[in-house]
């Protein structure tokens, strides 16, 4: 209605400037109408004023001619000259003027002539000037021949021929122009009238019209005052009854009003509140507790608490600024108690809490059986292989393999159930690394193709994709989705094949769409079924669970693996005929040679040429520099030992700059830390020898950038022995004089792996052989120093603890340190982790350390066990 309303008001007013503009317009033109009525008297005026001249003139020169008056005679000559003269001028005007208008035209003087009458009140057209031209000379021949008959004193030229031709020729010329300035200016005067006609029509049509939206506005104008009445109404009645508080507040925070739930909200007990402040009303927790009131700034579902009469209440608070109509600024404030589903959300939270931990209570307690059962069943494996090489009867032999089947099965359900426990506590993380596709799809083949072959299945392969083709991805997770879905093809396939189909679907920039599908001729799945196949711990067919045993664990592991690299996982499958599993992944593409080298870096270490040269390791454990200087002592290079930055600047201080070849320097230390010694070393004591940051510490590049002045480089802990080896080669010699020799592969001995569990669902699980490998050791000097760690840390966890309970975050915080980097130095990554975690947590949040304590206690103890099992 409003809009209506304004838009008849714009109507009106665009209507009003017409009607006025039509009203100014037939004024205008009905003066022209009283123009052209006194051009025309005025013409019919300056010919009678001729004729009157004329006639004067010849009456004169009767008198003359009749009483021979010399004086009447030269009054008579002097006027016809004057006439004469006049008469002359204005046909020259009239010959060389451009102007039609008779503005520069002389007037004859005469006694009759009307004072107020001007010759620029009519004009001439081109065919009335060339009358107008003949009838004054026609004038001009008559004086010319009055003249001569009063010189000559014969009055009969006044009435002959020759006097009355002329005279009926300037007669008939006037006429002439006469008739054709009327006419000229009747026609004018029609087609003005007639415009005249069509403006009073407009405007009176203009006028009908605005009267009617006259009329219409302010029957809408009526209309709308009382909507709006009522709808005013409505809000006061609203606003009076609603469950939400409002008040509003001037500029200099006094209340212009305030609804009664915003009274029974803050328990205001004034009865007329208006024109009072916050804090003249409002109880004092209760004004204390609201912000402060900002008209440039909007705030919503604020969370005020205060309490009154002892209970805790909750408030959602709102404002905003409006204006009123002088443009005064105005603060709304709303208000809602939310004091009871405050308290529900809290229980819920509560609940929700409680749920979580009965959750996790679960998932612990079934990873921690899971261990249990995994320690001893590592034992059992293992003996299993080292019986397989004695002598053994045929019936021996026959038991130990459905031994060795039912570990194996065993096993297969722990780490699946393992998996899961880490997918549900968000503990799963994925590790990308560059590698070669089809090299890792040949290397899961070895693993599978036995198990195809056992069933006496045919294994088919079709790989489309360049077989340089290198990605980044996680290869342990891809290889292992791969094998749970042969493993989950080969268990319900009893003849025909099994088929693996690898191709690339698509490429952006440096991304790329693999597709993976494994293609079986098995059972099939029923359509009703194939939503149900990627849930946990779902088995279809519960008929055949006897036959087809497992957790129902594999494929949703799968699902969950596809799912956090970005993939997506899907099957397809016809009942009796076989299932289709497909999953696409988008993967970053590796350099073909950078794989190479990489895979070329892995199976070979530089040889040092260390002789005679010397390298100062600053490391505050013992542990940590005897691992190191095993690891140095293979290149011949002799090494100094500093427990910490102090001793290590007091060392270089009555050495030259250059004595040692290189520094590795730990970073957390007691008493000076590794970047302070190294500016001192660098910037006050001016060694030159290059400074290599040796830590457990995650660097960033940030970091690296900070302090690239004092360290020349950075090793991060753990490190494998040929890692270490790499980062020293640029500091003994050019690269193209170092030899390199192959990492030597390890022996085939059956060792038991060394396992330990922990509360927070990890498994560590390594062999000496490999650990010492990484290291570069051997299995006899890797467990040496295994022992040396267990006796020295075996109860650091507890001297942790006592150091938090003290208050005492620095020397705790150094001790987790120092565990962290001997356990990634000794490759014990889980501890590794666990240590770092500990240490952030002493250092950020030291009240949370006690939440943290007992997973690095289950992890060190759990190495200390394994140490003694082995």
């Amino acid at each position: 209605m409003l809009n209506k309303l304004n838009y008849l008001l714009v109507s009106m007013i665009t209507m009003l400037v017409m009607l006025i503009a039509c009203l100014a317009s037939y004024a205008y033109q009905n003066n022209n109408l009283l123009e052209f009525e006194k051009m025309g008297s005025s013409l019919l005026t300056f010919n009678n004023i001729y004729d009157q001249t004329f006639g004067q003139l010849t009456n004169d020169a009767v008198a003359c001619i009749t009483t021979d008056d010399p004086t009447l005679k030269y009054s008579f000559t002097e006027d016809a000259n004057n006439f004469i003269s006049c008469n002359l001028s204005n046909i020259n005007y009239i010959r060389f003027s451009d102007n039609r208008e008779l503005t520069g035209f002389e007037m004859l003087t005469n006694s009759t002539t009307n004072p107020s009458f001007s010759t620029s009140d009519f004009s001439f057209d081109q065919k009335e000037q060339k009358y107008y031209l003949s009838y004054l000379e026609a004038y001009n021949n008559l004086i010319h021949l009055t003249i001569s008959a009063v010189n000559e004193g014969d009055s009969t030229k006044l009435q002959g021929a020759r006097f009355l031709e002329l005279y009926s020729s300037k007669e008939a010329l006037s006429s002439n122009y006469t008739e054709h300035f009327l006419n000229r200016i009747e026609e004018k005067k029609l087609k003005v009238t007639a415009y005249c006609k069509i403006l009073a029509i407009l405007a009176g049509l203009l006028t009908v019209t605005l009267i009617c939206c006259t009329l219409r506005a302010a029957s809408l104008y009526f209309k709308s005052n009382k909507r709006n009445l009522y709808f005013n109404q409505l809000y006061s009645k609203a606003i009076e009854n609603a469950d939400v508080g409002l008040a509003i507040v001037d500029r200099h925070y006094k209340y212009e009003y305030m609804n009664a739930m915003y009274k029974r909200i803050f328990n205001i007990q004034v009865s007329n509140p208006l024109g009072f402040t916050s804090f003249s009303v409002l109880p004092d927790e209760i004004a204390t507790s609201l912000p402060a009131h900002s008209l440039s700034e909007n705030r919503k579902n604020i969370i005020l608490t205060y309490t009154l009469n002892g209970e805790v209440k909750y408030i959602n608070y709102s404002c905003f600024a409006i204006f009123d109509e002088k443009g005064e600024p105005k603060f709304v404030t709303l208000v809602q108690d939310c004091t009871e589903s405050k308290k529900k959300d809290n229980e819920m939270m509560k609940q929700l809490k409680d749920i979580e931990y009965y959750a996790n209570a679960k998932s612990s307690f079934i990873a921690n059986v899971s261990h249990e059962i995994k320690t001893p069943l590592n034992v059992i494996i293992g003996m299993v292989h080292i019986l397989k090489n004695t002598d053994l009867t045929e019936k021996q032999s026959d038991i130990l393999s459905k031994i060795n089947i039912s570990s194996e099965l065993l096993l297969n359900i722990i780490n699946d159930v393992l998996d899961i426990s880490k997918i549900q506590k968000s503990s799963f993380v994925l590790y990308p690394t560059d590698f070669n596709l089809l090299n890792m799809l040949q290397e899961s083949e070895e693993i599978f193709t036995p198990i195809i072959s056992s069933k006496n299945l045919k294994f088919e392969k079709n790989y489309d994709f360049n077989k340089d083709l290198c990605l980044n991805i996680d290869r342990t997770r891809l290889a292992q989705v791969l094998l749970n879905l042969v493993n989950n093809a080969c268990k319900f396939t009893s003849s025909g094949h099994i088929k693996l189909s690898v191709g690339r679907l698509s490429e952006h920039g440096n991304l790329v769409l693999m597709k993976f599908s494994v293609e079986d001729t098995g059972l099939g799945i029923n359509e009703d079924d194939l939503s149900k196949v990627f849930q946990e711990f779902e088995q279809l067919e519960n008929h055949l669970t006897k036959q087809h045993q497992g957790t129902g664990l594999g494929l949703a592991i799968c699902k969950h693996v596809i799912n956090a690299m970005g993939g997506d996982i899907w099957v397809e499958s016809v009942k009796g005929q076989g299932s289709c599993f497909n999953f696409t992944i988008w993967a970053h593409k590796s350099d073909a040679a950078t794989c190479e080298d990489l895979n070329a870096a892995a199976t070979s270490v530089p040889l040092l040429n260390g002789a005679g040269k010397k390298i100062l390791v600053v490391e505050d454990t013992e542990l940590n520099y005897e691992v190191t200087e095993n690891l140095l002592s293979e290149s011949q290079i002799i090494c100094d030992h500093a427990c910490d930055g102090q001793q290590a600047i007091d060392m270089c201080i009555a050495l030259p700059p250059d004595y040692y070849s290189v520094i590795l320097m730990d970073i957390h230390m007691p008493n000076i830390d590794g970047y302070t010694a190294a500016e001192i070393l660098k910037t006050e004591i001016g060694v030159t020898s290059p400074i290599l940051a040796l830590t457990a510490t995650n660097i960033d590049s940030d970091t690296k950038k900070e302090h690239e002045n004092i360290m020349d480089g950075f090793i991060s802990k753990p490190f494998r022995y040929h890692d270490l080896y790499r980062a020293l080669l640029p500091y003994f010699g050019d690269i193209n004089d170092i030899k390199w020799k192959p990492i030597p592969p390890m022996k085939s001995q059956i060792i038991p792996a060394i396992s330990y569990v922990t509360a927070d669902d990890e498994t560590f699980e390594f062999s000496i052989a490999r650990a010492a490998q990484n290291l570069g050791c051997s299995e006899k000097q890797y467990e040496k120093h295994l022992l040396k760690f267990k006796k020295s840390f075996e109860n650091v966890d507890r001297d942790i603890q006592e150091l938090i309970l003290d208050n005492n975050f620095t020397e705790a915080r150094r001790i987790a340190h120092s565990v962290k980097g001997l356990a990634g130095t000794l490759g014990l990554v889980p501890l590794y982790k666990v240590a770092a975690e500990l240490e952030a947590t002493i250092m950020d949040h030291p009240d949370r350390v006690s939440i943290l304590l007992p997973t690095f206690t289950d992890h060190l103890k759990g190495i200390c066990r394994a140490t003694n099992i082995h």
